[in-house]
């Protein structure tokens, strides 16, 4: 966990709690669980579909995750940041 994010697992534990949180497993993320934590996030995950969808590599890089923590106010956590009992 960087020391960005550890400023931010106040709020990630909130939105946890809350169930606004979606979790992406697949080719995108070289199948591991990455979760996008935030009020917006089902929001953020429909513009990271489309950003997906044109992609020429259809990873989940750094720019697909800039882009949507900008505009939809979510994080990007992997799994293992996770506290276990919201694990999928």
């Amino acid at each position: 966990m960087t020391a960005e994010q550890q400023k931010l697992v106040p709020q990630r534990d909130e939105d946890l709690k809350a169930g606004n949180y979606t979790v992406i497993n697949s080719e995108a993320t070289k199948n591991f669980n990455v979760y996008v934590v935030g009020e917006k996030h089902k929001e953020a995950m429909d513009y990271i579909n489309i950003l997906l969808d044109r992609s020429t590599d259809n990873v989940l890089g750094y720019g697909i995750k800039m882009g949507s923590q900008k505009k939809f106010g979510v994080s990007f956590w992997d799994e293992e940041d996770i506290p276990e009992e919201y694990r999928k």
